[in-house]
């Protein structure tokens, strides 16, 4: 079996920032002719572990629904292989006036949704100011508070107007949180978590939906992509847990899968007829901290916790050594990211721990992690060490294990102690740290944490583009976030695909993306 395993780093560096001037490329996105002429027909089978909790695009955070919405809808723009920013449902890379407080997009035309309603300007505009309604408590809102208002001269054009110029914008089009849906479906129905009103322009239609079993995708024949996509259709298979990937995959009942255990990547190595395709993620395994529940509203305590964990033993453990630690910005983001040395709470240090915990004068500390069966997929076994290993300072841990649906309700309420999580990066820092950790960032509930001078540095770092401006700004923010420990970072390991040799043409993104299936096609 090939073990693919491809450091992006360097490219990483400026994707986004160089975006605006970067070639359109190809309409269609990577080449679909990796292994010969691409085949037509069939049902790919996916499988994976973890159910989608949501149909809303704007609503929902978990992983496992935004693989869904990147099938089923379209966004303006798209990351391509090297993870630039791309136009998708723009004709081409929008245009930013000379102060970069105007961003003009054109829209292909002739797209038209799967009801075959055609896609407009007013459909892009009603989404956008969807995400940005409060009301509506969307994901992606922190995203584009930049944004004044949205303008829609004629049916093929859409103008932001900007408050402050934001080096990000474009790649937040790419976002999976940021799928177009139709003005004429949104305004007569508030809810869009149903299947019936899953209806966008991406390159799959949601056809069929067994909850907790599977759900069956057919080819959209009038999607905007000419040619694509190649396949009929596409069947997500939910297995109980990933251990089931294997299996799947050699008893050919599956012809490609989404893994994010690596000790289920381990076993998969040993398969001669199975590739697996290895990226360093962008995605951190962490604990949040609810800083407004006694006794973590006090920083001592939460530092305290911070000192006493190991961090190389979790990667060890749970990731067979496959991650690197990782601060408030992923390694992988080189020109950005503070080597994790220059951070002493992440030198473990019981003795320490036990000295901040006695200064805090909270008396015995005790809480609760709260862990989901699926998301990540070693959560719980991330609890159970992080248990372990705070007990040698004193600090007593329990252990609450939730199906997902159920966890991301209580996450969504900021209902737990501290919990493990696995959240999503991007190619640009602010991608991941202005919602969370902004004073006024739209999932600054989750903990609680209100830090000035870190929120003040990243509110500036997405208004300029200047580098080296931005390198400082974003280490000012780091040194405030790890010192404050409104989040626990422990790692960020691989993303991995798993794929039979009659699955061709696909292009693995390490944020775990699967929008590219639209250009997959089998060898059958």
């Amino acid at each position: 079996m090939r073990i693919h395993l491809k450091v992006s780093a360097g490219i990483l560096i400026l994707a986004t920032i160089l975006a605006a001037c970067a070639p359109s490329g190809s309409t269609g996105g990577p080449s679909a002719t990796t292994s010969g002429q691409p085949k037509r027909g069939g049902t790919l089978i996916l499988a994976r572990s973890g159910e989608v909790t949501n149909l809303d695009p704007h609503k929902v955070p978990a992983f496992t629904s935004a693989r869904v919405f990147e099938l089923v809808y379209s966004y303006l723009m798209r990351l391509d292989e090297n993870l630039g920013v791309q136009p998708d449902l723009a004709a081409s890379m929008p245009r930013t006036s000379p102060d970069g407080k105007r961003v003009t997009v054109e829209l292909r035309t002739g797209v038209k949704f799967h009801n075959g309603d055609p896609l407009t300007s007013a459909d892009v505009k009603y989404t956008f100011e969807r995400i940005l309604d409060p009301k509506n408590a969307a994901v992606a809102r922190s995203f584009f508070t930049d944004v004044d208002t949205i303008t829609a001269p004629d049916d093929a054009t859409v103008v932001f107007n900007l408050k402050n110029p934001n080096a990000a914008l474009l790649a937040y089009m790419a976002h999976p949180n940021t799928g177009i849906v139709s003005k004429k479906i949104g305004e007569a129905n508030a809810d869009l978590s149903k299947k019936e009103t899953a209806i966008g322009s991406g390159p799959f239609k949601l056809a069929e939906w067994v909850p907790d079993n599977f759900m069956r995708f057919e080819a959209n024949r009038s999607y905007y992509v000419e040619g694509q996509p190649y396949l009929d259709g596409i069947r997500i298979n939910v297995v109980p847990d990933e251990s089931g990937l294997a299996a799947a995959l050699r008893t050919k009942a599956a012809d490609m899968a989404i893994v994010t255990d690596a000790k289920v990547a381990r076993t998969l190595r040993s398969e001669t007829t199975i590739t697996l395709d290895s990226k360093p993620s962008l995605s951190y395994n962490l604990l949040f901290m609810n800083t407004k529940r006694k006794p973590l509203d006090n920083v001592m305590v939460r530092q305290a916790i911070a000192y006493a964990i190991d961090r190389k033993a979790i990667i060890d453990a749970v990731a067979f050594g496959e991650g690197e630690i990782t601060g408030p910005i992923a390694p992988s983001l080189a020109n950005y990211a503070l080597p994790t040395s220059q951070y002493p709470l992440y030198t473990r240090d019981v003795a320490k721990a036990k000295q901040l915990l006695q200064q805090a004068n909270v008396g015995p500390v005790s809480f609760t992690i709260l862990t989901s069966t699926t998301e990540p997929a070693y959560g719980k076994d991330e609890a159970q060490l992080v248990q372990a290993q705070l007990a040698e300072a004193g600090i007593t841990v329990k252990i609450e294990t939730t199906e997902l649906t159920q966890y991301v309700d209580r996450w969504l309420k900021a209902d737990f102690d501290v919990a493990t999580g696995l959240n999503g990066g991007g190619p640009d820092p602010d991608f991941y740290v202005y919602r969370y950790f902004t004073n006024d960032g739209n999932l600054n509930f989750v903990t609680s944490y209100q830090n000035s001078v870190s929120s003040d540095a990243i509110k500036q770092g997405r208004a300029t583009t200047d580098v080296a401006k931005r390198k400082d700004l974003y280490t000012t923010a780091q040194k405030e976030l790890v010192n404050g420990v409104p989040f626990i970072w422990l790692f960020v390991g691989r993303d991995y695909v798993a794929t039979l040799p009659t699955t061709k043409g696909f292009t693995h993104l390490p944020t775990g993306s699967i929008i590219y299936l639209r250009q997959t096609w089998l060898n059958k």
